[in-house]
């Protein structure tokens, strides 16, 4: 997977260890971004995967034979937690180094039958419908928010949902504005999981936000 520092690292959703080989150190990754358009942030694991991934752990009924759609899947823990619950998982990036780790999250954890596809937002041409689209971390940044809830809106399967994850980022709120003018019911909860920065505290936890987004009736 290139000549990054990729470490393993191991942690616990739904009774089960997970493990994922994920970039921690992110002086590397800038030197890594050199002439690319945007930084790799997917390469590394993020709260926000592990909160989404325990959501499923905790309700398996949201995912089960359903078909689900993961945007800015980064290493895919969150969409390989959903398939090993029998979700019929399409995964997408558009970065092909998270694409290959997204690929190996599912081979290091015995879950093979995920589709991992490059994918742009901003150039969405995939015409399939899916029950359910998930996606960690990715609201970042207010200039993506548009074209993001373009694509949910031409990829959900009427009487479908989304189920974002965000760790209270300073963009959640215009996103969830925007969510709203344009007819999305948003509910949001929170969910407390362990601090994944390399040097926190032992037992350090974060909050991160769950949103669940569903088209207003009539849309």
């Amino acid at each position: 997977m290139g000549e990054l520092p990729w470490v393993m690292r191991e942690v616990e959703i739904g009774g089960r260890m997970w493990r994922v080989e994920t970039v921690e150190d992110q002086g590397a990754l800038l030197a890594a971004s050199e002439g690319r358009a945007q930084f790799p942030f997917g390469l590394m694991l993020w709260e926000s995967a592990v909160a989404l991934a325990a959501e499923f752990a905790a309700r398996p009924e949201w995912v089960r034979g359903r078909s689900v759609l993961e945007l800015g899947c980064g290493v895919g823990l969150a969409g390989v937690v959903a398939a090993a619950l029998s979700a019929r998982v399409v995964q997408t990036d558009h970065d092909p180094a998270a694409l290959e780790a997204a690929r190996r999250t599912g081979e290091l954890n015995g879950v093979r039958d995920v589709r991992v596809e490059a994918a742009d937002w901003h150039a969405w041409n995939d015409a399939a419908a899916f029950d359910l689209i998930i996606a960690a971390d990715v609201i970042y940044d207010a200039a993506d928010h548009q074209a993001l809830l373009d694509v949910m809106d031409r990829a959900l399967a009427p009487g479908g949902k989304a189920l974002l994850a965000d760790p209270g980022r300073e963009a959640q709120g215009e996103f969830i504005a925007r969510a709203g003018r344009e007819g999305w019911r948003v509910v949001r909860s929170e969910r407390q999981v362990a601090d994944l920065s390399p040097n926190a505290p032992a037992g350090a936890e974060i909050a991160v936000t769950i949103v669940a987004m569903a088209r207003a009736q009539g849309r």
